[in-house]
């Protein structure tokens, strides 16, 4: 593993595979990153930009790497749509200066942390109008770096045509460009894209790497994020929104929840559902699902006897549900529960979801008699 790598913590496995690819001197022009949010995939493919050009870059050129400088790196991601902006238009040309500024300070954000998520309201898909701006960058006849990088930023959220567009770059790739896509979701890619680039997959985190995460970037002491880091599945993006929106909060709809369920109160359940996914939306939603499905992996564990368990303020709680239902195919529930949490990519009805997680959480008792 290359000493670039060394401050990426966690990602061992990933950073010895780009480790050796530059060492074979066999560069793909396209490569995948895949995993869950907030693992440092961004940083390792701006650190692999750096790598490749170890030989031929200043330390000047460097850091246009890191700053996201055109035409050195050009960063794409979701942006909002303009007022009676067409395809042919690029892709900021139609926005409100307001919005353009957010965007520049969010480029910004990033460059100066690769864990920072960027935001944009209404930026819901990467426009065939970003897509379309490649050609510009990949134009022009730039000596001073041997290798400049595109980065497609939650690559999933590129609409088929948007897709499509992209694939014709991938056709033809231009000598000096390397193209990386990093995205939580690579199903949601043409098998055709997929197929052109060199696959790596990055590992979630662990608790401890993630601390150092939070202390590093965020400036976040021990004190401030203990109790979130046992729901944080591996993701710094995860734990951040656990802090920033009150994990105890959490916690507690999460009991009230499941309580309400078993008891077929379906009505004050939903309630309990809403009052969190109405402010929070998407996110919320799922954040919700994955502690009620992390309660009852909990529950499997309390019923062997395994430690380390994340609920663990819970335990008498645990306990009377597995002498109620000691019966019950947990593994079942937890299966059905992973498939609603992932129906969200298909644009379902979050309060139609919602009511579907609770009655799921009901039939315990009733279908696994």
């Amino acid at each position: 593993m290359h000493n670039l790598f060394l401050e990426l913590k966690g990602q061992e496995r990933a950073s010895k595979i780009l480790t050796e690819i530059y060492k074979s001197r066999r560069i793909p022009n396209a490569l995948l990153f895949s995993g869950i949010e907030g693992i440092g995939k961004h940083y390792s493919a701006i650190q692999f930009l750096k790598l490749l050009n170890l030989n031929s870059t200043s330390e000047i050129l460097n850091k246009k790497i890191e700053n996201l400088s055109e035409p050195y790196i050009k960063l794409i991601f979701p942006l909002p749509r303009g007022k009676n902006e067409t395809n042919n238009d690029p892709p900021t040309t139609k926005l409100p200066t307001a919005i353009i500024s957010e965007i520049q300070e969010q480029i910004k954000l990033k460059a100066n942390n690769p864990y920072h998520k960027i935001h944009i309201e209404k930026a819901n898909n990467i426009k065939i109008n970003s897509i379309r701006e490649i050609n510009k960058i990949v134009s022009l006849n730039f000596d001073e770096i041997k290798y400049r990088g595109i980065i497609i930023s939650e690559a999933h959220k590129m609409s088929i045509e948007a897709q499509n567009a992209f694939l014709k770059n991938l056709e033809e790739p231009p000598k000096g460009i390397i193209y990386i896509l990093i995205t939580s979701e690579p199903d949601k890619l043409l098998t055709t894209i997929k197929s052109r680039c060199w696959h790596i997959n990055f590992d979630p985190l662990q608790p401890d790497i993630i601390a150092n995460i939070l202390n590093q970037y965020f400036s976040l002491e021990q004190k401030d994020f203990k109790y979130a880091l046992p729901f944080s599945q591996g993701s710094v993006t995860k734990a951040l929104f656990l802090l920033e929106n009150d994990i105890n909060l959490y916690l507690e709809k999460t009991i009230t929840i499941l309580r309400y369920s078993l008891g077929k109160k379906y009505n004050t359940a939903y309630e309990e559902f809403a009052e969190i996914i109405e402010s929070k939306s998407i996110v919320a939603f799922q954040i919700l699902v994955d502690l009620i499905i992390t309660w009852f992996n909990d529950s499997l564990k309390q019923k062997y006897k395994i430690k380390e368990l994340k609920f663990y303020d819970n335990i008498e709680t645990l306990e009377k549900f597995n002498i109620k239902f000691n019966k019950v195919n947990i593994n079942k529930i937890i299966d059905k529960l992973v498939v609603l949490r992932n129906s969200i990519r298909n644009n379902v009805s979050l309060n139609l979801l919602a009511m579907n997680v609770i009655f799921e959480i009901a039939s315990i008792g009733i279908d696994d008699k």
